[in-house]
């Protein structure tokens, strides 16, 4: 009976040489990631207005619903209700911003019976709501030189 080969831990492995054969491995490009753009509210301002209810049109994808308005603003609800930022409901202003957000969360491993409260770094969407953004877009800031 063989036995697993651990390694020292006191040696460091051996580097080996590339034979003419082996390439070295290939760097993809990094896709630049289209910021989401949305608007944050205190409340669900697209299913949180019962006289607007019945006017909503609806459809499923991936799991989600997506609530708009004959307008076309929308919002995404999950199994627990309309997805949220920082403690603040989302409202989009078109499908396919919702939907590109979708496909985003779903790349991330959220499913749409995980809690409504998302996470998504302040330099992946772009707050269309004046009010609501503070200080200078993180990417219209000057970056600091690197000597």
């Amino acid at each position: 009976m063989r036995h697993a080969k651990h390694g020292n831990p006191s040696h460091q492995p051996k580097k080996r040489k590339r034979g003419p054969h082996e390439s070295f491995p290939t760097v993809q490009p990094v896709e630049p990631i289209e910021r989401a753009r949305l608007t944050l509210h205190d409340s669900d301002p697209i299913t949180g207005n019962e006289d607007t209810l019945f006017t909503l049109c609806y459809e499923y994808y991936r799991g989600y619903t997506i609530y708009s308005t004959l307008a076309g603003r929308c919002c995404i609800h999950g199994k627990h209700g309309c997805i949220k930022l920082r403690g603040k409901f989302v409202c989009f202003p078109d499908v396919e911003e919702a939907k590109a957000l979708i496909k985003r969360f779903r790349r991330e491993g959220y499913t749409s019976y995980d809690s409504v409260e998302r996470y998504l770094p302040e330099w992946e969407f772009v707050c269309l709501n004046r009010r609501e953004r503070r200080g200078t877009p993180v990417l219209s800031r000057p970056l600091p030189c690197v000597s």
